[in-house]
């Protein structure tokens, strides 16, 4: 835990950088799954299996609801809305 100034500046000046190495790494993780995604598409597989790995490729579907559109048809949803509370770090 930082006491002083200059121990929370070295600590943000890590933050940042693994912050940015993150992003880094996540950028070229991305790029890897196209790789990969690409291959299978190519070869019209849906599974593959290597000396090491085994690939699963599907489809996964989410629903959301258009609460705008609800709203508009039905009114105010305030009644049946839950509303949680966490804290988020901003660091530029």
């Amino acid at each position: 835990m930082c006491r002083t100034m200059k121990e929370l500046e070295r600590v943000v000046a890590d933050y940042r950088s693994m912050k940015a190495m993150k992003e880094q790494i996540d950028a070229e993780v991305k790029s890897l799954e196209y790789e990969i995604i690409g291959y299978m598409d190519a070869n019209e597989k849906l599974t593959e299996t290597g000396n090491d790995f085994t690939i699963k490729l599907s489809t996964c579907e989410r629903r959301t609801v258009d609460t705008k559109r609800l709203e508009a048809d039905l009114g105010s949803l305030a009644e049946y809305q839950r509303i949680s509370q966490y804290r988020r770090l901003y660091v530029k």
